[in-house]
């Protein structure tokens, strides 16, 4: 009759294969339940007088969501429960409950057991026990038990104590008196230690991370609280041996836009180590980022706000807890925008401002308000749009640089209006795009005795294109050929004050002078014509190609640039390819720019990476020409490598270098192995970064002294020996926010 109730899920075992160990236990499978809780079976029945029933032999007794399996037992009709259960097991709730003797309540789920086994399956848990009182479903206490989650325990962990109790309501778990033997080895004894039950999204303590770093022993206790289904908080107190005690928390909540929203914080109340460093009367040490991404109706927000109590502090206090800025950032960025869409109307308002990183570097300006109107209309042959733009700008006069030259004297309104228009020509096999626009643009500087500043920079551009397709049984090939024509009329616009907040890519301008070469405050003239060749090919069995050519003739010298560098250039033709191929487990390009008038490669990146069940290698190296802030060429050329390795019997092997080629430094090394099995794991590795040095004008390395420069310098060198433990089942495991190769090329 329990065959007819219960199935098995062949599904349960099918999980690992191929010599992977098997995490899950034979003996106790998941069965498939069907409701047939007033079965009741054995190979003898015995009704005595008292109503009392005496089964013996094969008993079978269903159960809400269960069962029972016994020797023998004695079924108590009046009171609906079971007593004298003589080697038995009961099945609830896909767990399992093995014991040599017990009594069982079926009205209330009351149950008290002794010498036995119960496998908790949401956590994959074992727990030995010389007696057992619980009420299913609710709650279990159990005495002079071990717990584990390994098929062996001398492969594993095992716990032994003097009470677990287990809240299956709050799925929580507490062990009282407990020793933890690792490997056979008694390494650990406490009083108390809680544990989540299941391995839902629950509050309770993840797995410590410890570190030893060039400051010393580095130590985190996260504590991970669930708010609610859309948002939960990490605390996590940190100990850094010579700067001191802080605290770490990352707030993490989901919007109606799905977005990844957050609120980081970093606190020191005192940093040993900062007075000494920079001679600053202060030490305590924070910074904070609040990045929210909200939708309502056509009403869009997006906040980015971060700020820190200094330039350096988060170079001098690396996380892997929050995200509140790479240690290669330059900026924080301290955003808010704003936008409504009407049909074909767009009004956005936002204020901008950035604070440096770097202690050399002024915060520069702040835009408040930035107001943007925008009217768009498309049909299939004509669109137009009309765009206004309006921004005051002002100092940012926060203080935290250590060394500041603030150069900022132009204060002022930029207000900015730009119609334009575009024609589609759809013939046979070309497309025929032709466009026009006017930017006119108008500062009123704050200055005494200034007047106002205009222009008006018109441009026309023509764009033909076409899209061969080939179909076939085995795939689809795409040709696309493009030519373009643009020209950009001259306008002087060296009276203009210069705004833009980011500093951009300076193209061919001079490394050492102060003129960058900026957005909307510097509208380049030009004319060119480029031609492209695009070709793609999709393979059924998921393999792609890509081929692309790009070629760019300049027909007239831009006097707009030429005006802004020191050595001025002639008129350029650039030369641009791009080549990639990609399958289920390899991925690989090659892609270069190259500039015929300087003889010199613009642009350059390739890389390749194999993807196994047993391996993962990545390769890149990236060029680039006019980086600011790097060095004296501007030249950005570093190649990366990185290495997982799974080995025979649970161990992995993980490596990397990030290494800058013009400076022959290595940027970024880690390595480490790490071994794991269904119920331990364990991973160490080292981990080094040396960040390559700012570039600082001449006149600026000569007024800084060099004693603050070593020091900048030195805390540039970050190392770090870092362990993660996890024993499986029992804690929480801590998803790190560890970065490596944090500015890296792999994944472009």
């Amino acid at each position: 009759m329990s065959g007819n109730i219960f199935a098995f899920d062949e599904a349960n075992f099918l999980n690992y294969k191929d010599d992977i160990q098997n995490c899950s236990y034979p003996q106790y499978p998941l069965l498939i339940y069907k409701d047939e809780s007033d079965v009741l079976n054995a190979g003898t029945m015995d009704i005595k007088s008292s109503g009392e029933m005496y089964l013996d032999g094969n008993v079978f007794i269903g159960l809400d969501d269960g069962k029972i399996n016994a020797e023998s037992a004695t079924f108590l009709q009046k009171q609906n429960s079971i007593k004298d259960i003589k080697n038995g097991s009961i099945y609830h709730s896909n767990n399992y409950f093995n014991f040599l003797t017990g009594a069982l309540d079926k009205q209330s789920g009351r149950l008290q057991l002794d010498n036995g086994t119960t496998f908790l399956s949401a956590r994959n848990l074992l727990i030995n026990y010389e007696s057992l009182d619980g009420n299913l479903g609710e709650y279990l206490n159990f005495k002079n038990a071990t717990l584990t989650s390994c098929n062996n325990n001398s492969h594993g962990w095992e716990i032994e104590a003097a009470i677990i109790n287990i809240d299956e309501n709050t799925s929580r778990g507490l062990i009282k008196d407990m020793k933890l033997r690792i490997l056979n080895k008694e390494i650990l004894s406490l009083p108390y230690l809680p544990f989540p039950a299941t391995t839902k999204r629950l509050s309770g303590f993840l797995e410590p991370e410890l570190n030893l770093t060039s400051d010393g022993l580095d130590l985190f206790l996260p504590y991970f609280w669930v708010l609610s289904n859309q948002s939960d908080i990490t605390i996590a107190p940190r100990i850094i041996n010579d700067r001191g005690a802080g605290i770490e928390a990352n707030y993490r909540y989901l919007t109606n836009t799905k977005s990844e929203n957050f609120m980081d914080l970093i606190f020191f109340p005192k940093d040993k180590e900062y007075r000494k460093d920079f001679a600053n009367n202060k030490d305590q040490r924070w910074a904070f980022r609040f990045k929210e991404n909200r939708q309502f109706l056509n009403f869009k927000t997006y906040i980015d706000w971060s700020k820190s109590s200094d330039s350096v502090v988060l170079l001098d206090l690396p996380s892997s807890i929050t995200n509140i800025a790479n240690q290669r950032d330059h900026y924080l960025n301290q955003t808010f925008f704003a936008n409504f869409l009407l049909k074909n109307l767009s009004l956005s308002l936002s204020r901008e401002g950035y604070q440096s990183l770097n202690p050399f570097i002024n915060n520069g300006y702040i835009k408040s308000p930035g107001i943007h109107i925008e009217y768009l209309k498309n049909s299939s042959k004509i669109s137009y749009f009309a765009k206004l733009d309006y921004a005051n700008f002002d100092i940012d006069k926060s203080t935290g640089l250590f060394f500041g030259n603030n150069s900022i004297s132009d204060t002022g309104k930029r207000s900015l209006a730009e119609i334009g228009a575009e024609i589609l020509y759809d013939f046979k096999y070309l497309d025929v795009a032709i466009s026009g626009s006017t930017l006119r643009k108008k500062y009123n500087l704050d200055k005494k005795n200034s007047r106002s500043i205009s222009s008006s920079i018109p441009s026309v551009k023509i764009n033909i294109s076409s899209l061969l397709k080939k179909s076939s049984v085995s795939g689809i090939s795409l040709i696309m050929p493009e030519f373009i024509y643009q020209k950009t009329d001259y306008k002087n616009q060296s009276l203009n004050p210069i705004f833009d907040l980011h500093q951009r890519n300076s193209g061919n301008l001079n490394a050492l002078t102060n003129d960058y070469f900026f957005g909307k405050d510097r509208v380049p003239d030009s004319e060119f014509l480029a031609a492209k060749f695009s070709w793609q090919k999709r393979i059924l069995n998921n393999q792609k190609f890509a081929f692309q050519l790009i070629k760019k003739n300049e027909l007239e010298t831009s006097r707009v640039i030429n005006a802004m560098l020191s050595s001025p250039l002639g008129k350029d033709n650039q030369i641009g390819t791009k080549l990639s191929f990609e399958n289920n487990g390899l991925k690989t390009y090659i892609a270069g720019n190259y500039s015929q008038k300087r003889n010199s490669l613009n642009y350059g990146e390739t890389g390749l990476e194999i993807n196994r069940s047993d391996m993962s290698i990545k390769i890149s190296r990236n060029f680039q020409r006019n980086i600011p802030l790097l060095d004296l060429k501007n030249e950005l050329d570093y190649a990366e490598f990185s290495l997982e390795q799974i080995m025979p019997g649970g161990y992995k092997i993980i490596g990397g270098i990030s290494k800058d080629l013009v400076t022959n430094k290595n940027l970024e090394t880690y390595f480490g192995f790490g071994f794991e099995n269904c119920c331990l794991a364990f991973k160490i590795y080292a981990s080094d970064k040396r960040l390559s040095k700012y570039n600082f004008m001449n006149i600026q390395l000569q007024e800084l002294d060099q004693m603050y420069w070593e020091k900048m310098i030195s805390i540039e060198n970050k190392s770090r020996i870092n362990f993660e433990f996890e024993l499986k089942g029992l804690t929480g495991a801590n998803k790190r926010i560890n970065r490596f190769f944090s500015n890296a090329f792999l994944d472009l």
